[in-house]
């Protein structure tokens, strides 16, 4: 009997809601360049690195089908359990999520025919020794695809957030700062030579860049994908006595920016790399 035949996710149940309505906004949109693009094939063995609470893992998982052994890794311990959780609910006993350090992948050597990394490179602390596993535990000849935001992202807003640094006299005083924080993320060139150096022979790559979009300067600010992900990173800029006068000046130029324009448009720039060892 085919299991389909047997098995039922009851749609109106909290625990399919809860694991059916949770897509991360900011990874989805990388994620489905992955999705789109990836070789499917019949593998052995499937790993994902830095799969936070299992996105893409289990949805490539589930194409590749429970023939392939699909693994992911992370060392966020709560998007661990929650990745946990959700491959117990929709029962799919051939997904398996390690809690472990990228720089450290606890495999054998030429270990698995296909890896994928969504969105992984510009968040790992050292990206060169986590791509340098990787091509360890890649069978030869087998693929890697991963995706990337590049330095331009939030660009209509770096340049307001300049400018404010400028009207607020504290440019001089952050300049290192805000430049070291704008050079973190990397140019298309620089990830081309990243993997290169890594060992890999890339294949095939895809740039493109979607928009997002937002009322004004305040609805952006205060949004929680921003407040997660974003703001730390400015406030961390700034000492505490400049903070409040900083960002007050920050959200009414953005707020001034966005009607004159009829709202807040952000341009992210994304790259999909298709390699192989």
């Amino acid at each position: 009997m085919k299991k389909y035949l047997e098995k039922h996710l009851d749609w109106q149940t909290d625990e399919i809601v809860n694991q059916y309505d949770e897509l991360p906004l900011w990874s989805s949109v990388f994620g489905q360049l992955i999705l789109n693009n990836f070789p499917i094939n019949k593998y052995d063995q499937y790993l994902d690195v830095g799969c936070g609470t299992g996105f893409p893992l289990i949805d490539i998982a589930q194409r590749l089908g429970d023939k392939c052994r699909s693994i992911g890794i992370d060392s966020w311990h709560s998007a661990v359990r929650r990745a946990k959780t959700k491959i117990e609910t929709i029962g799919t006993e051939y997904i398996q999520v390690i809690e472990a350090d990228a720089s450290d992948i606890p495999f054998s050597d030429n270990f698995f025919d296909l890896i994928t990394s969504n969105l992984g490179i510009n968040n790992f602390a050292n990206p060169q020794k986590v791509l340098t596993e990787i091509y360890r535990v890649l069978k030869s000849g087998r693929t890697f695809c991963t995706t990337t935001n590049l330095v331009g992202t939030f660009d209509e807003f770096y340049t307001i957030f300049e400018k404010v640094l400028h009207l607020t006299g504290l440019y001089e005083k952050y300049r290192i700062k805000y430049h070291k924080h704008l050079d973190h993320r990397g140019t298309l060139e620089s990830m081309r030579e990243l993997l290169i150096s890594s060992g890999f022979k890339i294949e095939r790559e895809i740039s493109t860049s979607y928009v997002m979009r937002f009322l004004n300067g305040s609805t952006f600010l205060n949004h929680s994908v921003i407040i997660v992900g974003f703001i730390d990173a400015w406030r961390s800029m700034l000492d505490t006595d400049d903070k409040e006068k900083f960002f007050e000046h920050l959200e009414r130029s953005l707020n001034v920016y966005s009607e004159i324009d009829g709202e807040l448009r952000l341009s992210i720039p994304m790259v999909y790399f298709e390699c192989r060892k």
